[in-house]
Order: C-alpha cells, then sequence, then structure tokens
C-alpha cells in the first residue's frame, strides 16, 4: 500500500465512520466541528430557506457562553512566575523570570495565550505545532486523527493537510528543498484544482524489511487518475516529497473539558446542540405567528363581495351588503407558551454553561439578596477555577519543554537586559545592600571600629545616590549565566477574578495589621501567618513591602562604636551581572 493510499483510507474512516463512545451513542469527530463552526456563525445544518419558503432566523445562545468562559478561565504572561527550586540561587532565578518575560513579550507569547483561551470554549480542544521553537495553530479542520485515542501521543496516525497556492508551494519547497517540486506542480495542473493539497502525518510505518518505524512522512496529492490499456482505472499514487524517521510528533494539545472514548475536548458549543435547535424552533414559529398577527383578513356570509378589499373598495366608498363585513382575529394566543419556552432553555444554557447573570455583569432581579448573588459567583467562579487549573497544567508543561528551552538556547550567549520601573527598584536596592555591605567591611578593615552613624548614613547616601542615578539599566548578561538553573514554574492564576472591593479590604486590613504590630514583620511565625491571611485575599506581600535590610547594616546600627578590638573578616559580597552603561532619559 503506497502512503497515499492509507492516507485515503485514514481519511475516509475519520470522515465517514462514527466511533461508538457507549452503547447507543455515536461519534464523528469531523461532523461535530462542522457543527460548531456553523452555529457559531448563526448557520443551519440545511439551509436557510424551510420547506415552504420562508426565511428561517437562527436564534444565537452559544457565543455569549463561550466569550464568558473565555474571559473566566483566561490569564496572561504576568501571571507565569519563575521560582527558585531548592539548592537554586535566587538572585539568578531573579534575573531569568526578568529575561523570560521579556522574550515572551517579545515573541507576542501572550498573543498565543489569548488565542488558546479563545478558540477551547468553542471546539474543547486546540493544537499548536512547534517549528524551530515557534508555536502555531492548527487548523482542526484540516487536523486528523484517530478519534477514538485519549491523547495524541497514543493515536496511530496524525495527519495535517495543508493547502498551497503554486506560488506559495514553490516558497515552502524552496525552503524544505524538495527537489520534485516541479513534478508536483506539473501534475497539479492536469488537476484543474487551485490549491495544492500536501499530506504531513505521523505514525509508524513498515519499510521493506518488515518492521515499523514512527516516522514523518509528507506527500503531495496531485496528478489525475488515468485508465490503462484495457480501461480500468490506475489510481495515482502522489507524489512523495519527504520522509524521515523521528522520535515523536511536533504537536502540543489543549483540551477544557475531556470526555473518555474520545480524542476532541467537549467544548461550550457542543454542550449547547440541542437547546440551539430548540431555541431556533421556538424563535422561528413565533416569527411564522407574527406573519399572520400582522396581515388583516375580513369575512362575510355576502358573496358578492370582492375578494380584496384593499385593492377593490376605494377611499369613501359605501358597501351595501346583506351581511355585516367582519375582520378575523388573527391576535397570537401562545406569546405566553412562548416566553416560557424561552425562559426555560435559556435557563438550561445558563446551567450547562455557568454562564449566570452574575457572571456576565448584568444586574441581577430586583429583590435578589446580596448573599445569595456572592454565593453563585463565588460556585460559578469556582467551576471556571477548576478549568482554569487544567489549562495552566498544559501550559505549564508547555513552558518547560518548549518555550524555555527555545529561551535558553536563544540566550546561553552574552547579552544584555534593559531593566526600568519596579524591576530596576529591586536591582537597585540588591546593588546599595552590596556596595554598602563592601564599604561597611572597608571602613572596619581600615579604621579598625564601626561607622558612628552619622558615617553609616553618610555612606548609604553615597551609595544610593550614585547607584540609583538614571531612570533605567542595562545589565551585561554573561554567557552561560542561566546553565544549570535550577528552577521551577508556577503559573499564579490572578487578576483576572479578582474581586475589587475584597482585595481592597485585604489591604486595609494588612495596613491596620501592621500598624498595630510591627513584629508581624519580624517575628517568624506572626510573619508566616501573616503571608497566609494575606495570600487569601488575593494578595501578594512581596509585591508592597519594601527589601529587608541587610545583615550587616542590621550589625552596624545595633552594635556600638569601638575604639579597638578584633579583626573583622571580609565576607563573600553576592555577584551580580556586570552593569553596562546606564541611559537616563529626561
Amino acid at each position: 500500500m503506497t502512503i497515499l493510499k492509507q492516507i485515503n483510507r485514514e481519511r475516509q474512516e475519520f470522515e465517514s465512520e462514527s466511533i461508538q463512545i457507549v452503547p447507543g451513542y455515536f461519534f464523528n469527530q469531523k461532523e461535530t466541528i462542522d457543527k460548531v463552526y456553523r452555529y457559531y456563525n448563526s448557520q443551519f445544518l440545511d439551509g436557510d430557506i424551510d420547506v415552504e419558503g420562508n426565511k428561517k432566523y437562527f436564534y444565537n445562545i452559544v457565543r455569549n457562553p463561550c466569550k464568558v468562559t473565555t474571559k473566566a478561565i483566561d490569564f496572561d504572561t504576568k501571571n507565569i512566575n519563575v521560582q527558585t527550586a531548592a539548592g537554586g540561587d535566587p538572585l539568578r532565578t531573579w534575573f531569568f523570570e526578568r529575561d523570560l518575560k521579556f522574550w515572551m513579550k517579545d515573541k507576542n507569547f501572550g498573543a498565543v495565550l489569548n488565542r488558546i483561551f479563545e478558540e477551547l470554549p468553542k471546539l474543547g480542544s486546540v493544537v499548536l505545532k512547534v517549528i524551530k521553537g515557534t508555536p502555531h495553530f492548527v487548523d482542526l479542520r484540516n487536523f486528523i486523527v484517530e478519534q477514538s485515542a485519549d491523547s495524541l501521543s497514543q493515536a496511530n496516525y496524525i495527519v495535517e493537510r495543508h493547502l498551497y497556492s503554486p506560488v506559495e508551494f514553490k516558497k515552502v519547497a524552496k525552503d524544505l528543498k524538495w527537489d520534485n517540486a516541479d513534478t508536483v506542480l506539473e501534475e497539479h495542473r492536469k488537476t484543474g484544482e487551485p490549491y495544492i493539497a500536501v499530506f504531513e502525518r505521523y505514525g509508524e510505518i513498515e519499510d521493506d524489511s518488515g518492521n515499523f518505524e514512527y516516522k514523518r512522512v509528507m506527500v503531495a496529492d496531485v496528478g489525475v487518475d488515468e485508465k490503462d490499456m484495457y480501461g480500468d482505472t490506475i489510481n495515482y499514487p502522489g507524489i512523495d516529497l519527504e520522509e524521515e524517521v523521528v522520535e515523536t510528533h511536533p504537536y502540543w494539545e489543549f483540551h477544557m473539558e475531556k470526555m473518555p472514548g474520545r480524542w476532541l475536548g467537549q467544548g461550550i458549543i457542543e454542550v449547547l446542540f440541542d437547546a440551539q435547535v430548540r431555541m431556533n424552533e421556538i424563535a422561528n414559529l413565533q416569527a411564522k405567528g407574527s406573519y399572520w398577527a400582522a396581515s388583516r383578513i375580513f369575512q362575510t356570509l355576502d358573496e358578492g363581495v370582492n375578494k380584496n378589499l384593499r385593492s377593490d373598495v376605494r377611499d369613501g366608498d359605501v358597501l351595501n351588503v346583506e351581511s355585516e363585513i367582519t375582520q378575523v382575529n388573527l391576535v397570537e394566543r401562545n406569546l405566553a407558551f412562548f416566553n416560557q419556552e424561552t425562559v426555560k432553555w435559556t435557563g438550561n444554557r445558563d446551567e450547562l454553561t455557568f454562564s449566570y447573570d452574575v457572571i456576565q455583569g448584568e444586574r441581577l432581579p430586583a429583590g435578589t439578596p446580596l448573599g445569595s448573588a456572592r454565593l453563585a459567583a463565588a460556585m460559578a467562579g469556582s467551576h471556571f477555577d477548576q478549568i482554569q487549573e487544567n489549562v495552566a497544567l498544559a501550559v505549564k508543561e508547555f513552558l518547560y519543554k518548549v518555550i524555555i528551552p527555545e529561551f535558553e538556547k536563544k540566550n546561553s550567549g552574552e547579552h544584555i537586559l534593559r531593566l526600568v520601573g519596579e524591576d530596576l527598584d529591586k536591582l537597585n536596592n540588591l546593588l546599595v545592600a552590596q556596595k554598602t555591605s563592601d564599604r561597611l567591611i572597608g571602613f572596619i578593615a581600615k579604621k579598625r571600629k564601626f561607622p558612628t552613624k552619622e558615617n553609616w548614613d553618610l555612606i548609604k547616601t553615597v551609595v544610593s545616590e550614585k547607584i540609583k542615578r538614571g531612570q533605567e539599566k542595562l545589565v551585561k548578561i554573561p554567557m552561560s549565566f542561566y546553565d544549570n538553573l535550577k528552577y521551577k514554574i508556577d503559573i499564579i492564576i490572578t487578576g483576572e477574578q479578582r474581586d475589587s472591593a475584597v482585595y481592597s479590604q485585604t489591604l486595609f486590613a494588612i495596613l491596620q495589621a501592621m500598624t498595630a504590630d510591627p513584629t508581624v514583620l519580624t517575628d517568624p511565625t506572626k510573619r508566616k501567618v501573616f503571608f497566609r491571611i494575606a495570600e487569601s485575599g488575593g494578595v501578594n506581600l512581596m509585591d508592597i513591602l519594601p527589601d529587608e535590610d541587610n545583615s550587616v547594616q542590621k550589625l552596624a546600627e545595633s552594635i556600638p562604636q569601638q575604639r579597638g578590638g578584633g579583626g573583622v573578616s571580609r565576607p563573600q559580597a553576592v555577584g551580580l551581572p556586570q552593569m553596562a552603561r546606564t541611559e537616563q532619559k529626561v
């Protein structure tokens, strides 16, 4: 069997055959994806004209829950924090985190996260393809995978279809060094098709010796089936472009809600398939009723009256009839039923997707207790928090295995890190602590005594003014500075779901506690408890507390001045990256 025949057989299985999840419940991934795209864009599966020739109206109830879910589970690069693992260097990790965030901003990784959260509620799954360290989104309409696989790593085959125009194919063939590109173009012209279909397949392939190897294969589906001398059809085998043995595929998957027995995750739109169908029925039945309600029909027992009073009677005419002419009552009598059905199915939508009014930011019905509103918001928030946590774990693995290795490879050499704002303040405080420690040790070694308070304040002022000059600093990161760095990634999911009122109250409570008992920041036990209380209110004290005083400074301020005494050994200073030229902006 040729590669193209095998791919076509897998395509046929993917597109036409359904898998059985449980007895009586069958699933087809392609049909589900097509239906999702149609419903999200307010398109009927069988057209927008009914059997009577009337226009059908699509009452879309799936778009808003998708947007609500996207907002509820979204997080950004600012929520990705690097923390030092046991045995690591906190200072080196601090520089690594700043450097990584600048790099992610330069690579526009925040846009990648935003798109993941935009597409997840729609389809239930998102696939990224990593090419030379850069993630690219895969169109699931052109993505063929074994439907019953639990994950891509367990799938027997993965096929991605690429559609290239002839001009684009030439560029791709040149970049990938395909030698038979001219043959592909020549055979493509015979088909009359606008695009060249190239299939990229990952899976095991049997070689001539009967051994199976996991390979990446590229084949062009071009050419026209021909007839042999006996009139039998000769299927065109396609043109092999590339074939290589690989360890694994380059795809990364993210799922919103996984269901056993199928690869595709379950999204918001699929959950609302039945509710969407019923809401369309209600909307169109009510629309047809409005046509009758807007009509003016009259009745009479007199056979001499013309059929259409509007065209046959002029203004001022007097009708002489044997029986009065009365209007037929066409008032819609099912409005209460339609309203009841609409409320019922809208409530079913909210229950299935947790898109209640309080989550959407709408005003609650009059008389709703505040406690009930907060409870509903908390319960719905916990549902989205669980989804967010699952996605965050997948993003964390993607960072570990793709983003950070690519960053380390690109930044292994000597480079410049620009620091401004809070990052610059942090660096300046580190430098001030180091320089004042050096000055203190030098003073003690030279004078054989501790400095007076006036001398110590002068040292700190001189060092601080010298270091904190300028609004930015360019730090030269030496080569291999991040080698063998032990770190761990922790995605802090805050900000998007933070209650502003609770956050403000927590900050005020922290200020009161520090004013009433300053030892909450110095006593080890109180400090741990204090940090836990702040974290429960969504406040990270490390973002608002000043840096702790250097231990050498505490020693200088606590020990009285002495005129003599033994020598003091010089401690080993903390090593910092070399500081490049400092620029100041006016």
